[in-house]
């Protein structure tokens, strides 16, 4: 089974005396001056956004990552839709898509919107804070709410409501995205015993990459190749392997 170990920071990874990666040295939260150590056959890394972070063994020169936040409105209001979103809504020319909580909320994301998108340093992009004032805010949810207005019928007397509102109808979130310089995904072997998993938008490719992932690794710690492998093959991550960096 699995073993969960939470409220750690990872230090660095460990190697042995032929420089293949060992497993990692990490902190608790609750003792940072005591370092522990954990073996392991092979560490893979899978931190969103921290993933090229230099304890980690990366980098950006082997993993670039670029800086593109991303945000989210979300809006409430009185005037409920009369009927209610039974799904996600894309909105390819409007760039938008939204979906409506259980209690009337609607939260909606993109409308054009990338908040930066300069290359990423050395340091880790959630380490920086993103620079966006109150009145930024405000412009990008009402941007938002704007290329949401013109979406389906029902929808539109919801949002020009949310709209004609004050500011405390809705509110924004924002967060750096794991995005590569080439916006494509990165599955695989970074070297021998490190292997990484890093792609936007995780929510909808996780389980595919995923399912790809643990076949991939099984083979590579049973040396020999399993079922999965020889009956699918893996041409398909042969494109958004991390060497095309390198």
């Amino acid at each position: 089974g699995a073993n969960f170990i939470g409220g750690v920071e990872i230090e660095s990874l460990m190697r042995n005396k032929d420089g293949k990666v060992a497993g990692v040295k990490y902190t608790t939260t609750s003792d940072n001056s005591n370092i522990i150590r954990a073996t392991a056959d092979l560490v893979i890394i899978a931190c969103g956004a921290n993933s090229a972070s230099p304890a980690l063994g990366i980098g950006s020169e082997k993993l670039p990552l670029a800086k593109q936040p991303g945000a989210l409105t979300y809006v409430s209001s009185d005037n409920y839709l009369k009927q209610p979103l039974k799904r996600i809504f894309v909105d390819t020319i409007n760039q938008t898509h939204m979906l409506r909580r259980s209690d009337g909320t609607l939260v909606i994301g993109g409308g054009k919107l990338i908040v930066g998108g300069s290359d990423s340093d050395e340091d880790s992009p959630e380490d920086k804070e993103l620079d966006i004032s109150e009145e930024a805010d405000s412009a990008i949810a009402k941007e938002m709410i704007a290329a949401a207005i013109k979406s389906p019928d029902d929808l539109e007397s919801f949002m020009e409501s949310c709209s004609e509102n004050d500011d405390k109808s809705f509110r924004i979130t924002t967060a750096n995205r794991p995005i590569s310089a080439d916006g494509l995904p990165v599955v695989g072997l970074v070297e021998e015993g490190l292997y990484v998993a890093v792609t936007h938008s995780g929510i909808t490719l996780a389980p595919l990459i995923g399912e790809l992932a643990s076949f991939e690794i099984e083979e590579s710690l049973n040396a020999k190749s399993s079922e999965e492998v020889e009956r699918y093959g893996f041409e398909i991550l042969d494109a958004y392997r991390p060497t095309r960096f390198v």
